[in-house]
């Protein structure tokens, strides 16, 4: 029997009322009047009642012009998920192995099995170090950067030479480039594609709403091995009021970035250790105190974060950045457990 299902853990599942949620990778600054407010205004546009745009073609359209491509050039999918699911089945017949990082988002491990890929690790140790090894790469890389579970940014020009072979692919999972300031390659090589999300940036997690940019072969032959009315109104309604707010998401973003310089300040008075982040949460370890106790020790006072299996990962505990009130409440509970 597969053992897909048990491959992705999403962490506690605990309702935000119940407890302090900070082990998921969501945007804990998007407020939740401004979605309810906005679905409500939406939702006679949305005209649920009826199929989706099924290319998504007007939200197509608004990402172009985001970009400085054409419609042509991009592809929206039901959340990231899709669009990575989507180019790995579009690139599996001419690869038989994928390349990521010594750490990585835990989906590519499902994928990979799925498509029957064998995983190989990319040299470098980009968990200690930040950068990664392409000296003679040669095949099919997918690239989380930031990281999905660290935050850590891998050097723009490292990552584009994985692709330098021309019988190379290079897949740069970028769903948190607004947070590390990432910009679409130009011109953008043809086994280059890019992928991002509206669920950090714009907040929108629960509306599964993923796009890349590639080559208009490639997006070409994706919408036609695309599920059909793959992305549904609503969402595609939502997404396209969220670009035309912007601003507002940068604002937001902004304030993100200084309150996580506030929390690693804070953490590291407490005598955590803390790598560097260019996303939405922290990883933490403290030299007296393994992660396994801490979490255990938090989430017996109803605070949740996240702590990743793995040899790298395991000792460090990772916490979403919130606002300011919140992270107070969060750092009050961590000084009690470690006793400062």
């Amino acid at each position: 029997m597969s053992d897909f299902a048990a491959k992705y853990d999403p962490g506690v599942q605990v309702a935000a009322e119940e407890a302090l949620c900070l082990h998921r990778n969501e945007n804990l600054f998007v407020s939740t009047d401004w979605t309810i407010t906005t679905a409500r205004q939406l939702v006679e546009r949305a005209a649920i009642g009826s199929y989706p745009d099924a290319n998504s073609d007007e939200l197509r359209g608004a990402l172009a012009k985001l970009y400085g491509v054409e419609r042509e050039n991009i592809f929206v999918g039901n959340g990231s998920d899709e669009v990575l699911a989507d180019l790995l089945g579009l690139l599996r017949p001419k690869y038989d192995s994928v390349h990521t990082l010594d750490a990585c988002f835990k989906v590519y491990d499902m994928l990979a099995e799925r498509m029957d890929f064998q995983q190989k690790v990319l040299p470098g140790n980009t968990f200690e170090t930040g950068h990664l090894d392409s000296n003679g790469f040669r095949g099919l890389a997918l690239i989380d950067s930031p990281n999905a579970l660290t935050g850590r940014s891998v050097p723009r020009d490292e990552i584009l030479s994985l692709a330098d072979d021309p019988d190379s692919f290079l897949i740069w999972d970028n769903v948190y480039g607004e947070y590390s300031g990432d910009e679409l390659p130009t011109p953008q090589a043809k086994n280059t594609v890019y992928v991002r999300s509206f669920s950090k940036f714009y907040g929108l997690a629960g509306l599964r709403v993923g796009y890349c940019i590639a080559d208009a072969a490639i997006i070409d032959e994706m919408l036609a091995r695309k599920d059909v009315f793959n992305v549904n109104s609503f969402a595609q309604v939502m997404a396209l009021e969220a670009l035309q707010r912007r601003p507002e998401f940068e604002a937001l973003r902004d304030q993100l970035v200084e309150c996580r310089t506030s929390l690693i300040e804070r953490l590291e008075a407490l005598g955590f250790e803390v790598p560097p982040t260019n996303y939405v949460a922290v990883l933490a370890t403290h030299p007296d105190f393994r992660a396994e106790f801490l979490q255990a020790e938090l989430l017996a006072r109803h605070v949740v974060v996240r702590r990743f299996a793995g040899e790298v990962t395991s000792n460090f505990i990772r916490i979403t950045v919130s606002p300011l009130e919140t992270m107070d409440k969060f750092l009050e509970v961590l000084a009690e457990i470690v006793g400062k």
